[in-house]
């Protein structure tokens, strides 16, 4: 009887432990299920895709970074042509430009300072020739005619930028008097109240968007 007890008590660890080692073999089996692999892989790519949001996020960041100290150039034009689609005599043009404050410099073209004798100075805004390259030649201006001139002005640049196009077209009126010429938008079309207005305000709006980078 004693004996039997032993070999029943032997039967049930030998039962208990296979159960314990079959239990083990399978949590082996399961973790390196397919199941588990995607789930781990699923992982590493939400891992990999935050890295890659982040670089992007970092490229863009540095995009708006560099916009800022690198503004776009933004260039403001009137043109300035003779009525009755007559021609300006070259003569009266120069002796007229001169007259206003303008003197011929860079490119062979006239260009406004407001401060003439500061060193490195930076032209408010300059008249170009239309016939290209734009240069006035002064070699023989006496008898010679253009068919009309363009006052530009560069953004950024120095100084208060409203001001500066204010200063433009007020002398580009003066002048418009004196050499019975009129003004045109960078179209073609009339230079009116309106349209000087709506650019004045592209001015200002440029200005607050880049004001960092004006001198």
């Amino acid at each position: 009887m004693l004996e039997l007890r032993w070999v029943l008590f032997s039967l049930g660890l030998l039962l208990v432990a296979g159960v314990y080692l079959w239990s083990y073999f399978l949590s082996k089996k399961q973790s390196k299920s397919p199941s588990s692999l995607k789930q781990h892989d699923q992982v590493v790519e939400y891992s990999q895709g935050s890295e890659i949001s982040s670089n992007s996020s970092d490229k863009e960041n540095l995009a708006v970074k560099n916009e800022d100290e690198i503004s776009p150039k933004k260039i403001v034009t009137l043109r300035f042509v003779p009525k009755n689609k007559e021609e300006l005599d070259l003569e009266q043009i120069v002796l007229a430009l001169r007259n206003a404050g303008l003197q011929r410099g860079k490119y062979g073209i006239f260009h406004y300072f407001l401060d003439q004798g500061a060193d490195n100075n930076e032209a408010e805004f300059s008249v170009a020739n239309l016939i290209e390259p734009g240069s006035f030649d002064l070699n023989d201006i006496k008898g010679n005619v253009i068919p009309g001139m363009t006052f530009f002005m560069e953004l950024p640049g120095q100084g208060d930028p409203v001001a500066r196009f204010d200063r433009m077209v007020s002398i580009a009126r003066h002048l418009k008097q004196i050499l019975a010429a009129e003004l045109l938008d960078e179209e073609g079309s009339y230079w009116s109240i309106q349209r000087e207005r709506y650019i004045r305000e592209e001015i200002i709006e440029y200005y607050h968007q880049h004001k960092r980078v004006f001198l």
